[in-house]
């Protein structure tokens, strides 16, 4: 079996691990890019994350449906990226309003214009084409896990923990404390912001502030999470702060490394994350109003109780090493896609792209539908749409 592997992760982290395994098994090519042309496989694997860099993934998947290994819901960053960088700010609107009516519009347009910050980009869960598209799904958490089975309930969906597949970070403290200005003898609070281009929550930052004036020794220092420094940085932590603002379904980068690293990192309640993991293994701090408080009484607790960190870590680092089975997972895996394969050589994965007439079209059905409580109608009426618009539609 040929498999083509869409991800720009491909030569590290899970994908990294697993691939030795699936190489004995089949043939496979990665595409860590987007190639000129798409490959000729047997079946597709499409690695989606809801950042950017996935979107030529997203692109490809439309156009040949495959297995589909989900980290996050919502994709809302991915798709906008995927459809404004390609088709413009007006394609991405109709894709809102696809998939959620007037009121997907209207958020759209407050994103397309710069208001409102992140607030109203997490109100659109823009995954409906993937869900369309995917002939089967691995979701790496079971919050992402529940919410594919609800959507998809023929049984098409798996759960995998591929996040713990790889190695842990090696601990370099040495070398992390001095690239973050931590002076020798500190206790470093390492706090997660969700990527380079966002800033620490105020309220957050104030507090943690206020932990490294009352304990001089415990110095505060944030990290984006898509550092490429990251997982030295985890690793030379001695307590993790990892926050969500709003929480989401994936585990993320930070919090499986640092849990494969030997530390129990703060998480927001009712995330991806605390749903994944016991308490111990991860500590949860509640969302609202209360949240810069707890996680300030929490942190010091833990820098001054070093017996309590370091059996939460034993914890962690049992749970991350419980779960890293390459090979396993890999077998997995590949029982899966020889589950897909037929179906991706089947008619039905035969698609075409829908920003045509016919397509619109058939959008604009679909939103009336939805807004009228009706049943998708799309199964139905795509072939006399087709049939009207004298092209095909998917």
């Amino acid at each position: 079996m040929r498999v083509a592997f869409w991800s720009p992760c491909a030569g590290r982290g899970w994908p990294a691990a697993l691939v030795p395994h699936v190489e004995r098994e089949v043939e496979l090519e990665l595409l860590a890019e987007e190639p000129s042309s798409d490959p000729a496989a047997d079946c597709h694997v499409y690695h989606l994350v809801d950042d950017p860099a996935h979107g030529y993934v997203y692109r490809a998947l439309l156009r040949r449906p495959g297995l589909v290994v989900l980290e996050d819901w919502g994709l809302h960053r991915l798709v906008h990226a995927a459809i404004a960088g390609s088709a413009g700010e007006a394609a991405y609107r109709r894709e809102a309003r696809r998939e959620h009516g007037e009121l997907g519009a209207f958020v759209a347009e407050q994103v397309t214009r710069g208001l409102g910050g992140v607030l109203p980009a997490s109100f659109l869960v823009m995954n409906d084409r993937v869900l369309e598209a995917g002939l089967a799904f691995v979701a790496t958490s079971e919050a992402v896990r529940s919410r594919l089975a609800a959507r998809r309930p023929d049984g098409s969906v798996a759960h995998l923990p591929l996040c713990f597949q790889s190695p842990p970070p090696l601990r370099v403290r040495d070398v992390a404390l001095s690239s973050l200005g931590v002076p020798p003898g500190s206790l470093l609070v390492l706090a997660i912001q969700p990527s380079s281009s966002d800033a620490p929550p105020p309220r957050l930052a104030r507090a943690l502030d206020e932990v490294h004036r009352v304990e001089p020794q415990a110095m505060v220092r944030w990290t984006p999470e898509d550092h490429p420094e990251l997982a030295s940085r985890l690793a030379a932590a001695d307590v993790v702060v990892a926050l969500e603002h709003p929480p989401r379904a994936g585990l993320g980068a930070a919090v499986p490394l640092a849990v494969a690293s030997g530390k129990a990192p703060l998480v927001s309640a009712g995330s991806g994350a605390a749903r994944e993991m016991p308490e111990g293994v991860v500590a949860r701090v509640s969302p609202g109003p209360t949240e810069a408080a707890e996680t300030a009484a929490l942190v010091r607790r833990l820098l001054a109780d070093e017996p309590l960190r370091s059996r939460m870590g034993r914890l962690a680092r049992a749970y991350a090493t419980d779960r890293r089975d390459p090979g396993g997972v890999a077998q997995a895996l590949l029982g899966l896609l020889r589950t897909v394969e037929p179906i991706a050589q089947g008619p039905a994965a035969r698609r075409t792209m829908e920003d045509s007439p016919a397509g619109r079209a058939l959008d604009e059905v679909t939103v009336a539908a939805r807004e009228l409580g009706l049943d998708d109608p799309r199964a139905v009426l795509a072939p006399l749409v087709a049939a009207l618009f004298g092209e095909g539609v998917s």
